[in-house]
């Protein structure tokens, strides 16, 4: 899943459209309560949504990132319509195979099918966070 994210995260640095913003937080508690308020707002509400929201925190880094990217990208890229994949990878490398690979095995329509507001929350033992959510 870190995996996928980390894809979402490289894509939105090319596109235009995109938001990413990394800070160094001793404490992320406030940007996830912020990611909750703003997910819970739209809970329920009809869609469709506009943009996924990710939120993922590195406790060893101290390193807070905060995704968004419109949904129109995402279920372009996920669908593999008129995508080329060197816009996010130019190595070749295995990871590059790997990525793709991801990539073709998730469907952008599922997306629509997805209710608005909190998709996931995840808060491992070691204190690493990730929140996805759709507005």
């Amino acid at each position: 899943m870190l995996q996928r994210l980390a894809i979402t995260a490289a894509l939105a640095f090319t596109t235009v459209g995109c938001l990413v913003n990394v800070s160094h937080v001793s404490n992320p508690d406030r940007y996830f309560d912020e990611a909750r308020r703003s997910a819970n707002s739209v809970a329920g509400q009809q869609g469709p949504a506009r943009e996924l929201r990710v939120l993922v925190y590195d406790a060893d880094e101290r390193k807070l990132v905060r995704v968004e990217v419109p949904l129109s990208l995402v279920r372009r890229l996920a669908d593999n319509q008129d995508f080329d994949d060197h816009d996010f990878c130019h190595s070749g490398s295995r990871g590059c195979s790997e990525a793709r690979r991801k990539l073709r095995k998730f469907r952008g329509r599922d997306l629509e099918k997805l209710p608005l507001g909190p998709l996931v929350e995840v808060t491992e033992d070691d204190g690493e966070r990730v929140f996805v959510y759709l507005r």
